[in-house]
């Protein structure tokens, strides 16, 4: 009996025992715990605290990064910012270097030899050398010195465009090279091969009452045969059949029936590409013509009156001039071309006349000659001036 009682107050002591641990540990376990809201709150201050933390070292990195990254370092993750910007700033500098060189190129590669971008295509004793030298007082004009006969002789033609070129003067990209062949206008395949090098090109005729242009046409052939030792002959003889009528064979007659050649070119060429100088009035007064074949060309109107001046021993205007900002280019780069033969020399004028082959004496002629003449031409320029809408006072009698 006693020894079932001792054994029960044993087990009920061990039960007190570990019922009093339980109640101390939830105890302790409440004191030492904060709420669900007050962990949920302090768990978000925490994560606030530490993304803001993250922020200043990120930021705090990104810099010491920077300056790694100068020293030689490498940042994973800021590295392909950083190489980025290296790559940039490298663009940038080959971009001025690139720059800087191509205008280096530009520099040195100034001067070049460029197809025509105007053909002065004729007449022939019309006053196309005139007009060129004339024309070529403008700083950007650059005119071939030579009658290349490109265009009309086939052996020339038959080389091709680039022997063309090579025939052409050194000049720059803003100047237009100017050639002139008379021959060009009356030659029939003309106009198809000047189209085929630029339909664009720019053409300007320059014509002179017919019968005065057959009168120096004929002194220029008459010249031509006292060379070679041939008998002189009367221009009536010439330019009329015994019995009075215009001799309609005569080849130089021909060339003076200007209308008949303009179809031609009118069939491959628009009205607005072609410019017609009056060469009567050149002769006189060269300034008015300038200006128009100036706004035809599109360039500003820098050939002044006073690089003209009549010689009254020639009977016509020859030149004068001063050395332009283009004249002093093209001096500078001379020495790097002193064999070359095209070399655009002509622009240095110091009262340049053309040579005395230009503007020779007609033959004295019977008035009544002169005007069968006149009445033989006079249709064929009313045609000539409705064709190109401009009438230039020829007279018919």
């Amino acid at each position: 009996m006693g020894l079932r009682r001792r054994t029960l107050g044993s087990r009920l002591l061990t039960g007190l025992a570990l019922v009093s641990m339980s109640i101390c540990l939830v105890l302790l376990h409440q004191l030492s715990s904060p709420t669900t809201q007050e962990a949920k709150g302090g768990g978000e201050r925490s994560n606030e605290a530490a993304i803001e933390r993250r922020e200043r070292h990120s930021h705090r990195y990104l810099l010491m990064a920077g300056n790694s990254g100068r020293s030689g370092g490498s940042i994973p993750g800021t590295a392909a910012i950083e190489s980025k910007s290296h790559m940039t700033a490298n663009a940038n500098r080959t971009g001025e270097n690139n720059n800087n060189n191509n205008n280096q190129s530009q520099q040195m590669a100034i001067l070049d030899r460029r197809l025509p971008r105007l053909l002065i295509i004729g007449v022939r004793k019309g006053g196309t050398r005139a007009l060129l030298e004339m024309l070529n007082l403008h700083p950007n004009i650059a005119m071939v010195p030579v009658e290349v006969h490109f265009f009309d002789k086939f052996d020339n033609y038959q080389k091709g465009l680039d022997w063309y070129r090579s025939q052409m003067p050194l000049s720059t990209d803003g100047q237009l090279t100017v050639e002139k062949s008379p021959s060009y206008y009356v030659t029939p395949e003309v106009p198809e091969r000047v189209y085929a090098m630029n339909p664009h090109v720019q053409l300007v005729l320059i014509v002179r009452d017919p019968v005065t242009r057959l009168l120096s046409d004929f002194a220029q052939i008459e010249a031509s045969r006292a060379a070679q030792n041939l008998p002189n002959r009367r221009f009536q003889d010439v330019a009329l059949l015994p019995n009075g009528e215009v001799n309609t064979q005569n080849r130089a007659l021909h060339v003076s029936l200007y209308a008949k050649f303009l179809s031609r070119w009118l069939h491959v060429f628009p009205r607005r590409q072609l410019h017609f100088v009056d060469g009567d009035r050149l002769i006189h007064d060269p300034y008015p013509e300038l200006q128009k074949v100036e706004h035809f060309l599109g360039l500003d109107h820098l050939i002044r009156r006073d690089q003209f001046y009549f010689n009254a021993t020639k009977g016509f205007y020859c030149l004068t001039g001063t050395a332009t900002p283009m004249d002093q280019l093209l001096l500078s780069n001379e020495s790097s071309a002193l064999n070359d033969d095209h070399v655009n020399y002509s622009h240095h004028h110091h009262h340049k006349c053309l040579a005395g082959s230009k503007g020779r004496r007609h033959p004295q002629v019977p008035d009544e000659v002169i005007s069968v003449l006149r009445q033989f031409f006079a249709p064929h320029n009313r045609k000539f001036f409705a064709m190109v809408g401009q009438d230039f006072h020829w007279p018919e009698q």
